[in-house]
């Protein structure tokens, strides 16, 4: 081989090593490929060549993989794209593969009835910091929870009003207070979260069922009468009706008196021990 071949058979390999690390930016396929920009998808539907995929099967997935960004990336620079803060970006299209979910979509949460109330009066809520400055201490404190800022909550001297008794604990007083206000605010927590589930609650917190019957109260009355520890001895009597709605509890027991014969007290007796004695007692 002379120094001329020798040269050419050198640039040839560099050129062939330049075409493969830079490929051109146009691809062709026999099929179309089917490019979902709103999933950031591309469906290739071509038929995989055996021979290559066998010969060299690392090499032939790369070179199927860098068409398909390529092709990916040219349908991505045709969409309107934005400048932002020194940033390119790219205003996507809806997404056209409906894409399965694990789990459904969440249901918004229903509002409260005190976001119902600022919707329709159009009060807009904003967000306080989470840190006000302690007159007191002279430093920044929470403006809520544990060793909040501005606390008076718990004062080391309180003033008796001239109208309260000057016995009274003021100190407790107070603490009963808040418990209250902590126990009101909770039910009304509660409450809120019974509307939004569109369940009947009356003041005191017991739940309204309107479709309870006529013959549903009565026989929850007549159960009730049934279920003390006297099995209704000591009770008020049932209606007939009433009784018979009842399951089971329609016959009332009976219980013998305290001041029986010693007679038939002492055979009884008899009666159990021979019971016990007996091989034949289960």
């Amino acid at each position: 081989m002379t120094s001329n071949d020798l040269v050419k058979s050198i640039l040839q390999r560099d050129v062939d090593e330049q075409d493969r690390i830079l490929k051109s930016t146009e691809v062709t396929k026999p099929c179309p490929v089917d490019v979902d920009l709103g999933n950031l998808l591309v469906w290739d539907p071509n038929v995989v060549d055996q021979q290559a995929y066998k010969e060299n099967r690392e090499e032939y997935i790369k070179n199927t993989m860098r068409d398909n960004m390529q092709l990916f990336v040219n349908a991505l620079w045709q969409v309107p794209i934005e400048r932002h803060d020194n940033t390119v970006v790219a205003k996507l299209p809806d997404a056209k593969t409906v894409v399965p979910r694990e789990k459904p979509v969440p249901k918004p949460k229903p509002l409260t009835k005190w976001q119902k109330f600022a919707q329709s009066k159009g009060i807009v809520k904003r967000n306080k910091s989470k840190f006000v400055w302690d007159e007191t201490k002279q430093e920044w404190g929470r403006r809520y929870g544990y060793k909040k800022a501005n606390d008076d909550t718990k004062p080391w001297l309180i003033e008796v009003p001239g109208s309260a008794d000057p016995n009274e604990d003021q100190f407790a007083k107070r603490l009963a207070a808040k418990k209250e206000r902590v126990a009101k605010n909770e039910f009304q927590r509660l409450k809120n979260i019974a509307r939004a589930n569109k369940i009947n609650v009356r003041n005191d917190g017991a739940i309204i069922n309107k479709k309870s019957s006529t013959n549903d109260v009565k026989k929850a009355l007549a159960t009730a009468k049934y279920s003390d520890a006297s099995m209704g001895q000591f009770s008020e009597q049932a209606a007939p009706d009433e009784a018979r709605q009842t399951r089971g509890f329609s016959k009332k027991r009976k219980f013998e008196s305290n001041l029986g014969s010693l007679k038939s007290e002492k055979n009884k007796q008899l009666k159990l021990f021979e019971q016990m004695n007996s091989s034949t007692a289960k």
